[in-house]
C-alpha cells in the first residue's frame, strides 16, 4: 500500500517524511522555481500539472524516499 498519494499536499508529504524534501528540490530546476516555496499547499497532482512534471515518476521517487 502506498504511503504517498497524488491527493496529498506537498506540505503533508515533507512534514511527515523529511527525506522527501530532497526529491522536491531535485525538481526545482525543471519547475523553474522552488516547489516547496511556491506549491507547498497544492496537491501532488496539481503541483505536477502546474510544472508539467510526470506524476508517476515523482510518486515513485517520493515513495522510495519515504520508505527509506
Amino acid at each position: 500500500m502506498a504511503l504517498i498519494t497524488s491527493g496529498m499536499t506537498v506540505l503533508d508529504i515533507v512534514a511527515k517524511w523529511e527525506s522527501t524534501q530532497a526529491i522536491f528540490k531535485s525538481y526545482d530546476a525543471l519547475a523553474g522555481e522552488c516547489i516547496c516555496c511556491n506549491a507547498l499547499f497544492e496537491s501532488l497532482e496539481k503541483m505536477a500539472e502546474k510544472y508539467s512534471l510526470d506524476l508517476n515518476t515523482i510518486l515513485n521517487e517520493l515513495e522510495t524516499a519515504a520508505r527509506g
